[in-house]
């Protein structure tokens, strides 16, 4: 189908003369579809200026997406890849997954994916190997060519051992981000949407591989597909400009994209006009068309919207930015909404930016993205996971108390951490014994406040010092019971019933229903305990009456009570309880991996996180034999 460019320099207004044939044409033509493919972070706002240009105030018939979003809307109407996406948490975890399973295979990365930031990196690298369709033919010419240059050749290997065993992994199980566009460009032949529509490429400067090969696939569909370029009016249309020069990337996209069809309409050249950017700044626009030309000229004319200043330090070059934005909007009518502050180091010029602008009283948004890892929920996990792996160290103790989130206050950490670092408190074993010792300057009375404090902690900190203090634990010790017979299965089961009729009949609720009567065996405690429903315990759960159970409960958990006298029931979980429940999933989880004895289809290194609801998350920890 006819390929169009709109071809201009940068603010010519190029995006408004094409939005504007389309909308005109979309009002002629109401029953055809037109499609604005826009790099991701521009929908919102290029759906913004098509809704504020068309005379109607509705884009019925104009969609504005992305690649990805162009995706997602033929798979709605055509089917698809059925797998999931997997996203970039997604890739770290199986990144991880595969350095551990291909160890041995790696030479120099073995060690080095240890170090922070080069999992990233790693994946970074793979994600471009996929969006630019590096196969293994590629991988080994790299090799090849780094023959002279032995580290290099060992990175280059170790990368193609992930490379391979990831995109293995991902074949059955999920799809990337980058093979959604490979999959598009095999379903758009199918799509009756995007069949006859007239298709927008607005604000790219280029496209990859996976990109050109759905453009293909769309020119082969669309009745009318127009591309706007970034280019100086004066270049040559079709020009061969080397890499190093202003529109090289602009030529290299027109020729790949006249490569693709042979329908190539005139191109339309749009001039700078009354709709530019610069039409009112002459200045800028002038400097627009000479920055970095080989042609040189000079502007003559007074003027005042370029300036330049430079200040000893940044935060100096922040405090005259605030001064003369003040100046901005005093004087010259200006909002703070209109003003835009752009570094190249926002990391430095961030926090000094927003302590300049407070000072002067200026609002400000600053366009910075927030480590996951500076959200205080976040480090207080991580503190109390480090706690508990580190055997209740001194420095991770007082991580965690610090965080802010425990029910320790910051003066009552303060008095803890005095007495610790004074007599070396370190380990939980420690924190569970009672202080009695006293440090030269130390009140004696107060060691009762320090204990009342610790014994918080404790219980604060109990069960998760529980579920990491456990050794490992083997299949064997999950999957033994399928080795029993049935005589012996049955004699331990017999064996755990008999202990339990011993503790039921020595607490309140047990003699309540035995009437007093003490069972000597399971027969008689089947002859004597009748058939009993919730409603025969209600009075002593619902009000919670842990010293009427045979086993002191950790939590009480709250289900819905159908027909009965209330709207809820509660039951009593104790350890031994949640422990039971535990080895019985992990038992189930293991056998459902089996497919013979002694078998199964999980690594080594698996661990399992087993959460119940309203109980902390532990950690179960075992290794496979």
């Amino acid at each position: 189908m006819p390929l169009q460019f709109i071809i201009g320099n940068s603010g010519s207004g190029k995006s408004y003369t094409v939005f504007q044939s389309v909308i005109q044409e979309a009002r002629e033509h109401p029953e055809q579809l037109f499609y604005v493919i826009v790099p991701e972070q521009f929908t919102m706002q290029t759906q913004k200026t098509l809704v504020e240009m068309h005379p109607d105030g509705g884009i019925l018939n104009i969609d504005v997406l992305s690649f990805e979003r162009l995706a997602f809307r033929v798979f709605e109407e055509v089917g698809g890849d059925t797998r999931k996406i997997l996203e970039e948490t997604g890739k770290n975890m199986v990144l991880q997954k595969l350095v551990q399973k291909h160890q041995k295979d790696l030479v120099y990365l073995k060690n080095q994916m240890k170090k922070p930031g080069y999992l990233d990196e790693v994946k970074s690298l793979i994600s471009e190997f996929m969006q630019y369709e590096v196969g293994e033919q590629e991988l080994e010419r790299m090799k090849e060519d780094a023959s002279d240059r032995a580290l290099l050749q060992m990175k280059l290997q170790d990368v193609t051992v992930l490379y391979q065993a990831f995109r293995d992994y991902l074949r059955e199980h999920y799809m990337t981000p980058e093979e959604v566009l490979e999959v598009l460009a095999k379903e758009i032949v199918f799509s009756e949407k995007l069949r006859g529509s007239v298709l927008v490429l607005d604000g790219f400067t280029g496209f990859t591989p996976v990109q050109m090969k759905v453009v293909k696939e769309l020119l082969a569909v669309c009745s009318k597909v127009l591309v706007t370029v970034t280019m100086d009016v004066q270049e040559p249309f079709m020009g061969k400009e080397k890499s190093h020069q202003l529109f090289y990337m602009s030529h290299k996209m027109i020729r790949g994209l006249c490569e693709l069809t042979k329908e190539t309409e005139e191109p339309v050249w749009i001039k700078a006009g009354e709709k530019s950017r610069f039409a009112h700044s002459p200045a800028l626009s002038f400097m627009e068309k000479n920055l970095f030309r080989y042609r040189r000229q000079v502007y003559k004319q007074e003027q005042k919207e370029i300036s330049i200043f430079s200040a000893g330090t940044p935060l100096k070059e922040m405090e005259e930015t605030a001064r003369r934005i003040l100046r901005l909007v005093r004087k010259e009518g200006y909002r703070f909404g209109e003003i835009a502050v752009i570094t190249g180091n926002l990391e430095e010029y961030g926090n000094l930016a927003r302590q300049a602008f407070d000072n002067s009283g200026i609002p400000c948004f600053i366009d910075e993205k927030h480590s996951i890892l500076m959200n205080p929920f976040v480090e207080y996990v991580r503190a109390a996971l480090e706690m508990a792996a580190q055997g209740f160290s001194y420095e991770s103790v007082f991580r965690y108390l610090r965080c802010g989130m425990s029910d320790i206050t910051r003066q009552e950490t303060d008095w803890l951490e005095n007495y610790v670092v004074a007599l070396g408190i370190r380990g939980f074993k420690k924190w569970k014994e009672k202080w009695v010792r006293i440090y030269r300057g130390m009140k004696e009375e107060s060691i009762l406040e320090l204990n009342e404090i610790r014994e918080r902690f404790v219980r604060e900190t109990e069960e998760l010092a529980r579920g990491f203090s456990g050794k490992k634990k083997t299949v064997k010790e999950y999957c033994g019971f399928l080795d029993l017979t049935m005589q012996d299965y049955m004699k331990i089961q017999n064996r755990l019933m008999e202990e339990q009729i011993q503790l039921w009949s020595d607490c309140e609720l047990g003699k309540s229903i035995l009437k007093g009567r003490r069972p000597s065996g399971i027969d008689e405690f089947r002859r004597l305990v009748p058939l009993t429903t919730y409603e025969d315990y209600a009075d002593m759960l619902l009000k919670k009456r842990s010293e009427t159970l045979p086993g002191n409960p950790i939590i009480w958990i709250q289900t819905t009570w159908e027909g009965g006298r209330h709207p809820i029931k509660v039951a009593p979980y104790t350890r031994s309880m949640l422990d039971t429940y535990r080895n019985n999933v992990v038992a189930c989880l293991i056998l459902a991996t089996s497919h013979e004895k002694g078998k199964f289809d999980v690594e080594e290194t698996d661990k399992i996180l087993y959460g119940l609801h309203r109980c902390l998350l532990l950690p179960v920890f075992f290794h496979w034999r």
